[in-house]
């Protein structure tokens, strides 16, 4: 579920844009070619906060920094300017040539494209670069003080030559609400170029050299993004690194609030589905590489898809990626009918909601090449055109026309039965609740009118059950499971 603040942003940036009072300054999308393997494949950056997720070597750092050297700093300000060599120099492994970084700049209602290249030698285009306050926060920034070489002495210059910047009450309570504990204050020591975070709690103070890992990032990462001017743009390797589930959930909310009030945009790596799970889908993009070291950009993915691709400990043999989860379990129910003289393919597969059909056709397309870590079927909504690639749900409406619309008062007295309620009380709700012209609120508002302790997952449950029985049947449903059936791999004798 998103964060509680994403539905401002979201209102905001469909609002606005691009226009007055919305993001006038922008980095809509990069094409990057000749660097670290990435070959022209263009990354789109399409809300004001971006989550961009993939295995290690994908290619996200590269995604990172490239994007920190699209913009030359203001003069005025502390904001200052990467270069292309900054990130990607050459050393005695490397040789960077033939790289061009395309940048789709967005001004306000104006578009522009600045290239950044690097034909031999010499990074050209650099000076040409649009000006804007952009911040880089790279994995260092969780380095505990106390693990740096001559921290005592850092110490002490600080507080010889250096200044106290106490945080606002404000940021001491973002500071308090994401780590989940009560500081009375905060400020940042600043002095000799380095900084030591002060905190205090329950009465005792300490510095960052006596902090965990986990307050050490998070007191610098908010007093930075605090204080930095508006329209900024923030990049953040590994955004979680160092903090539990619930401190990443309201960093994650923290920063859609700060991206709403600041017009900020905020461009992240992670490999955490807590963090996916607050950004609408819109926020969340997975770079996919395929066995032959090929990139796919992939707009839109579900958090539970994320995690699948990343994660290695894996034992089913068939990997069953659909829309959401009332496809999930709309499929899970097809195949329990369909393929019940296979009582263990449910055991060797895996169904996973991934986003939008437009998602799950281009995942497709990675499949049907073969280039995804484990056999795969695509499963779009029943509304979708057929595709040579893909598989539909049975029917040719969206599941919640395509189940409740087929029913008679028989199969909803079939469904009370199910959810233990009164056959009256469940048609009454379902007369008023198809009134609603989005289909996709029908059986939230069903769980809603029979009301009590009913979810809107028990109700869907209830739905596919008595369809998937009494409307699809068993021969339907089996001819429908024949491809997925057939795709998994068969046992050795």
């Amino acid at each position: 579920m998103p964060a509680p603040t994403e539905s401002k942003l979201t209102d905001a940036w469909n609002a606005a844009r691009h226009g007055n009072g919305g993001w006038p300054k922008f980095l809509s999308g990069i094409r990057i070619a000749g660097l670290r393997g990435w070959d022209a494949e263009l990354v789109e950056f399409r809300y004001p906060v971006v989550a961009i997720a993939g295995v290690n070597g994908a290619g996200k750092s590269t995604v990172l920094k490239a994007a920190a050297a699209a913009y030359r700093a203001p003069e005025n300000g502390a904001a200052a300017t990467y270069y292309p060599d900054d990130f990607f120099p050459k050393t005695p492994w490397e040789e960077v040539a033939g790289v061009s970084l395309i940048y789709d700049i967005r001004l306000g209602d104006q578009s522009r494209t600045i290239t950044v290249r690097k034909p031999s030698s010499r990074w050209r285009g650099a000076p040409e670069r649009v000006e804007r306050a952009t911040y880089f926060l790279d994995i260092s920034r969780i380095q505990p003080a106390n693990t740096q070489i001559g921290y005592g002495r850092t110490a002490q210059e600080v507080i010889s030559r250096g200044t106290s910047e106490p945080l606002s009450a404000d940021q001491v309570a973002q500071l308090s609400r994401t780590l989940g504990r009560k500081y009375e204050y905060a400020r940042i020591e600043r002095g000799a170029g380095k900084q030591v975070g002060v905190l205090s709690q329950n009465g005792v103070e300490y510095s960052n050299f006596h902090q965990g890992a986990g307050e050490d990032s998070i007191l610098d990462l908010i007093a930075l993004i605090s204080a930095i001017p508006d329209y900024s743009l923030v990049v953040i390797d590994e955004v979680e690194a160092s903090l539990h589930p619930q401190a990443q959930r309201v960093l994650i909310t923290e920063f859609l609030d700060l991206a709403h009030r600041k017009r900020l945009q905020i461009i992240f790596s992670t490999h955490s589905p807590f963090v996916l799970e607050q950004l609408p889908s819109v926020a969340r993009m997975f770079i996919a590489v395929d066995r032959d070291s090929k990139r796919k950009v992939l707009y839109g993915v579900s958090s539970d898809f994320a995690l699948n691709l990343m994660d290695n400990e894996r034992h089913e043999e068939l990997d069953i990626y659909c829309e959401d989860h009332q496809a999930e379990y709309l499929i899970e129910r097809i195949l329990a009918v369909g393929a019940a003289d296979k009582p263990d393919l449910l055991q060797r597969l895996r169904i996973t909601p991934v986003g939008p059909a437009s998602t799950v056709i281009s995942l497709a397309t990675i499949a049907a090449a073969d280039k995804l870590p484990r056999k795969s079927v695509c499963v779009v909504d029943a509304e979708q055109s057929p595709g040579d690639n893909y598989m539909v749900l049975p029917g040719t409406q969206a599941p919640e026309r395509e189940l409740l619309e087929a029913f008679t008062d028989a199969e909803w007295t079939a469904v009370a039965e199910r959810l233990g309620r009164y056959a009256g009380d469940v048609l009454d709700a379902k007369d008023a609740a198809m009134q609603i012209p989005n289909h996709h609120a029908w059986i939230g508002e069903i769980a809603r009118l029979i009301g009590g302790t009913m979810r809107k997952s028990k109700v869907w449950e209830a739905v596919a059950d008595v369809w998937v029985r009494d409307i699809l049947g068993d021969e339907q449903a089996k001819k429908w499971c024949e491809p997925i059936v057939a795709a998994v791999p068969a046992h050795d004798p």
